[in-house]
């Protein structure tokens, strides 16, 4: 049986615990709220253009749980007008359609980078106004060289550029993956390590920076990992951890951690469409 003073102690130990914690992260900073692109901002006209438009978006599984939201949104709102089409064979035919396909493999960010350009540089030729593809969470981890990664990126999306001029090709950053919580978590803090999954998420954070610094207000970026790691208030879902800190993905958008859940596909493709919407034409 515990003496008084030790049951005190034990009474003392989660809160200094939680404090040492805290202390871990590198300090509680405040957030400032960000607002999300929304379908109610887009009008009529912009729905019906993007609906005559020929789309094509090379990905793995967070894409298809991207375009499950996408139809979803679809039929629950006619005004959209948006045909949602697998493979890349549906842009042969007349008339807007959003095609998708997967590229690639997961981790290998190069051959999908490579498979997207010989798609377009081959049997897509002609037939595709807007044109994107992204990574996978796998394709970037804690040990990536993602200086080498993103070059060649930007080199092959460079010679598509020139290549077809009149295609706007669309810039996405990579998503990101839920961090370990709870007392796991709170234990690797205390011994100085870091939370699962966040070395990676700092990987992918770095390459995303990347991708911002060099399209934003250049050319058309979808900034899917922001998305993914605000909460629908405006709230950013920041882990830290001593002198550094990352963005990750919201835990009520996923149910196994990496894959988008019904909320988080919806708020994805939601977000997805009326950026679509909004796109200016090629210069």
């Amino acid at each position: 049986m515990l003496r008084p003073f030790a049951m005190r102690g034990a009474r003392l130990l989660v809160p200094c615990a939680v404090a040492l914690a805290l202390a871990c992260r590198g300090g509680a900073r405040r957030e400032e709220p960000v607002r999300m692109p929304s379908l109610q901002d887009v009008p009529d006209t912009a729905w019906t253009e993007l609906a005559a438009k020929r789309i094509w978006f090379g990905h793995q599984s967070v894409g298809d749980d991207i375009m499950a939201g996408v139809r979803d949104l679809a039929a629950a709102d006619p005004r959209l007008g948006v045909r949602v089409a697998a493979g890349g064979d549906a842009l042969a035919g007349g008339g807007g359609v959003f095609a998708h396909e997967r590229i690639g493999r997961n981790g290998d960010p190069g051959l999908k980078t490579d498979e997207f350009a010989r798609r377009l540089e081959g049997p897509l030729r002609g037939r595709v106004d807007v044109a994107f593809h992204k990574y996978c969470y796998a394709d970037i981890g804690e040990g990536t060289d993602v200086a080498a990664v993103f070059e060649h990126y930007r080199r092959t999306m460079d010679r598509l550029r020139a290549e077809f001029p009149a295609v706007v090709f669309v810039h996405v950053t990579t998503p990101l993956v839920r961090v370990q919580s709870g007392p796991r978590a709170l234990l690797k803090r205390l011994l100085g390590r870091s939370p699962g999954r966040y070395p990676a998420n700092l990987s992918r954070e770095r390459f995303n920076q990347r991708m911002r610094e060099t399209y934003a207000g250049r050319e058309p970026v979808f900034d899917l990992a922001a998305i993914e790691s605000t909460r629908p208030d405006g709230r950013r879902e920041i882990v830290r951890f001593g002198a550094g800190s990352a963005p990750a993905l919201v835990p009520a958008y996923t149910t196994d951690g990496s894959h988008l859940n019904e909320a988080g596909r919806r708020r994805v493709a939601g977000a997805l469409l009326a950026f679509l919407a909004r796109l200016p034409a090629p210069r």
